[in-house]
């Protein structure tokens, strides 16, 4: 057991600065001791764009659709990367002292320990999901609920979500891309690879069974169950002044002044669709321009697409030969190399403004992140 009864908050629909703050301020009381363990239940009142701590939000965000479409901008104090939050998803912050029985064990532990009360309650919605990767449930491969652990002085937060719909085009549309053709690579990845307790059930539930399921399953843990809480006049006066220092530009854009960095990302761009899954893109300037995006599964390739402004004799030469080539191919340099020089070399295709080297090295250009770059 824990502490003898969890403390719950339900927050019901909030903006993204509350939503992004409040597990802040709860950290610092239970780290001094002032709270127990604190379950939040909430939901966003409507999408924001949720940029992570480290990241430029400008080479991020498109902040044109944002602007059009009326959605804030929040920079979060922890890392990871830019997503959508909006009324699709349910959310919950679970927040406990480190060193308290939750936190035993490796980081690894924490989730196998952490992610079964959710997986529970997706099953008491008749969703059967498991665990995939570090910190991801899924259905058969599609993930369903997104998860993430942050220390906070002495405190440890585990953030998550589940995603009662779906909505792509939100999701999709806040991310800057590269073009078109990326975003729409986008798109398919994420309706093809996350899914919703909707599209598993073929109905939307009803949120407040959502949010009770929630506080059940967590709340079985504890010899005492749980118990109704709100937060205090100095939480409440606490988040306040976070809120207003966090919505300052000068906090949401304070990554923003170097133009390098932007150009950067938006010739080179790495999404994440789900744990171990990423879209990449890169533009890859030889004597002529090498368009790739790269859809990757743990270091393999799924999917590959080229383009560019580069001449080709014979003419006729297709390039979903190349793309079909690199299917299910592992990312690193001697067997990408092997591939195509016999796809090359088969088709006796000669290219005019790039090389070989020139294609392998935009292929491995488009994952050269840490996120997403296989070991070497």
């Amino acid at each position: 057991m824990y502490t003898p009864r969890l403390e719950v908050i339900r927050m019901g629909a909030v903006d993204g600065y509350t939503m992004t703050n409040t597990f802040v301020t709860l950290a610092e009381s239970v780290s001094q001791g002032r709270r127990g363990d604190v379950l939040v239940v909430c939901h966003p009142a409507a999408p924001f764009a949720n940029v992570g701590f480290h990241q430029n939000a400008s080479a991020e965000l498109d902040l044109d659709y944002c602007k059009e479409n009326g959605i804030p901008v929040v920079r979060r104090v922890i890392g990871g990367g830019a997503i959508a939050d909006g009324p699709w998803e349910q959310d919950y912050f679970f927040i406990t002292r480190i060193g308290s029985p939750a936190t035993y064990g490796t980081i690894t532990d924490y989730y196998e320990r952490m992610l079964e009360p959710v997986r529970r309650v997706l099953e008491r919605l008749g969703v059967r999901a498991a665990k995939e990767g570090l910190n991801d449930l899924a259905v058969n491969g599609r993930k369903i609920s997104a998860n993430g652990a942050v220390d906070i002085g002495g405190a440890r937060v585990l953030t998550g979500d589940i995603l009662l719909s779906l909505n792509i085009q939100a999701m999709a549309g806040i991310l800057r891309v590269p073009d078109a053709k990326f975003r729409d690579k986008m798109a398919k990845s994420m309706q093809a690879y996350l899914t919703s307790v909707k599209q598993e059930t073929c109905s939307e539930p009803d949120r407040p069974l959502v949010e009770n399921l929630i506080v059940q399953e967590f709340s079985s843990i504890y010899e005492e169950g749980s118990s109704e809480s709100s937060l205090t006049t100095d939480e409440l006066r606490a988040l306040e002044n976070l809120i207003s220092e966090k919505k300052r530009p000068d906090w949401v854009f304070s990554r923003d002044g170097h133009a390098n960095e932007v150009r950067e990302s938006l010739s080179r761009r790495i999404v994440k669709i789900k744990e171990g899954m990423f879209l990449c893109a890169s533009d890859y300037k030889a004597r002529k321009l090498i368009r790739v995006i790269l859809l990757v599964d743990s270091g393999r390739i799924v999917e590959a697409s080229f383009s560019g402004d580069f001449f080709t004799v014979p003419v006729t030469w297709s390039l979903s030969s190349l793309e079909e080539r690199l299917k299910g191919v592992s990312l690193d340099r001697s067997t990408v190399s092997r591939v195509l020089a016999a796809e090359f070399s088969r088709s006796g295709v000669t290219v005019l403004g790039a090389t070989l080297d020139d294609f392998i090295n935009a292929v491995l250009d488009a994952v050269n992140h840490p996120v997403a770059a296989p070991a070497r």
